[in-house]
């Protein structure tokens, strides 16, 4: 009995598997990076907003 390895049809249907996967998971990867982004410009954002009430009370605008 003689063993064949995988035709050529099945090398590149394999390789087009891998590259489609590679192509998602880059697509994944980019869209967890905008994500964690858009999550640490509205912590800033936040923050600057504390700093500013802070600025505010620390320079008696706020009529205290």
């Amino acid at each position: 009995m003689c063993m064949t390895g995988p035709s050529k049809e099945d090398e590149r249907g394999l390789n087009r598997r891998i590259d489609s996967l590679r192509r998602e998971r880059d697509s994944v990867r980019r869209l967890l990076e905008q994500a964690s982004m858009d999550g640490v410009r509205e912590s800033v954002k936040r923050l600057n907003k504390r700093l500013d009430r802070l600025d505010s009370e620390l320079s008696g605008e706020n009529g205290n």
